[in-house]
């Protein structure tokens, strides 16, 4: 789910503990959010403003997947 947040993770050499801190929210939190796709709104700005992408572009679906 949402392969371009994950490409940005990947691009950027960042851990699932990395990317917890940078919305604040624990590792296993983290994992959990992303098999569920659940994010919060003050969730999704945190990794938008991190990454400085757009929100349709960081969380695009699989089949939606956005040029950046």
């Amino acid at each position: 789910m949402y392969p371009n947040l994950l490409g940005q993770k990947a691009f950027h050499h960042l851990t699932d503990e990395d990317m917890a801190k940078i919305i604040g929210i624990s590792r296993t939190a983290y994992h959990q959010k992303i098999k569920s796709g659940r994010f919060t709104p003050d969730e999704c700005k945190a990794f938008c403003n991190y990454f400085g992408k757009r929100f349709d572009y960081l969380f695009a679906e699989n089949d939606d997947v956005l040029a950046n």
